[in-house]
């Protein structure tokens, strides 16, 4: 007899910001509304309410995942960390007790100030007027449905351009 395997149509959270604080879930149990994680800036492992985390939590993305939410290259990114332009979000480590460093992980606030700050930062040569063009970037209604995870519908104007139409979520 096949065994099935469960597939699961909700990505699980893994990495989370609550309060600021960077967490990585250790465990989880819906019956007891509980969830374990490991505080890497406390150092410890603290207990919450499963209810409370979901409602107040904010994602942790890593670089993989914003560089698709803003639109910037990796390495952009970097160099922009590395000149003091951006803050360096929090950091993972290994958990084995030697505490290798691992991945950043941005918050939600953390993308909202980096999309902030490339939105003054001009693509390419400087113009002789000084203006700033960012590039192609989305907006900050779209950056909000993107960490949200909600649809965003387009539709095409009269000059062939896609401009976004946003809606009332239905509950």
């Amino acid at each position: 007899m096949a065994s099935k395997k469960r597939t699961n149509s909700t990505t699980r959270l893994r990495y989370f910001y609550l309060n600021g604080l960077l967490h990585k879930v250790l465990r989880r149990s819906r019956a007891e509304d509980l969830l374990i994680a490991w505080d890497y800036q406390n150092g410890k492992r603290v207990a919450y309410n499963l209810t409370d985390v979901n409602k107040n939590k904010q994602h942790a993305y890593p670089i993989s995942e914003v560089v698709k939410i803003i639109g910037k290259h990796e390495d952009t990114i970097n160099i922009h960390m590395r000149r003091g332009n951006l803050k360096f979000p929090q950091r993972s480590y290994s958990l084995n007790g030697n505490k290798t460093p691992g991945k950043y992980f941005w918050s939600e606030d953390d993308i909202r100030e980096m999309h902030d700050f490339f939105k003054t930062v001009h693509r390419g040569r400087p113009r002789i007027d000084g203006s700033v063009t960012p590039g192609d970037m989305p907006s900050r209604a779209e950056l909000e449905a993107i960490m949200k995870q909600e649809n965003i519908l387009y539709v095409k104007n009269n000059n062939g351009e896609f401009v976004p139409v946003w809606k009332q979520p239905e509950w």
